[in-house]
């Protein structure tokens, strides 16, 4: 779990289910390298541009997928404690400002995103190591 702010708003994300992060990156493969540079170096205009070609390159039953699997496992910091963002069915979201906000959107999601692949861009060297079948008899 990773808390990050956006605009001055606190918010909190959770893992994705593993087998809804597999279906995720397949789907946002195009996007995951610009979104990740725009964290690292901030949304420059080379970095903008290859997040507008990547999210052109989907089509909105993957964008939608995205975004949903993304925004539904995320809590916004209220005076009251910590409130999802996205009803419990998945939806709507809860909150006008994200609802009308496509920016805000994206950089919760990309926020999302990291949290749930960084561990296993990082990891990915000894989980594919080799050595757990033999590669020849």
């Amino acid at each position: 779990m990773a808390e990050f702010e956006i605009k001055g708003v606190g918010y909190r994300s959770g893992k994705m289910p593993g087998r809804t992060q597999v279906h995720v990156l397949r789907r946002a493969a195009p996007i995951i390298q610009p979104l990740f540079a725009s964290l690292a170096s901030g949304l420059t205009p080379a970095v903008a541009g290859q997040v507008i070609e990547g999210l052109g390159a989907l089509d909105d039953d993957k964008l939608d997928y995205i975004l949903d699997a993304a925004l539904a496992v995320v809590q916004r910091k209220e005076s009251g404690g910590w409130a999802p963002i996205m009803s419990s069915a998945g939806l709507r979201l809860m909150f006008q400002d994200i609802d009308t906000d496509a920016g805000l959107q994206l950089a919760i999601a990309t926020q999302v995103l990291y949290d749930n692949y960084m561990p296993l861009f990082r990891d990915a060297p000894s989980l594919f190591s080799g050595g757990a079948l033999p590669l020849s008899s």
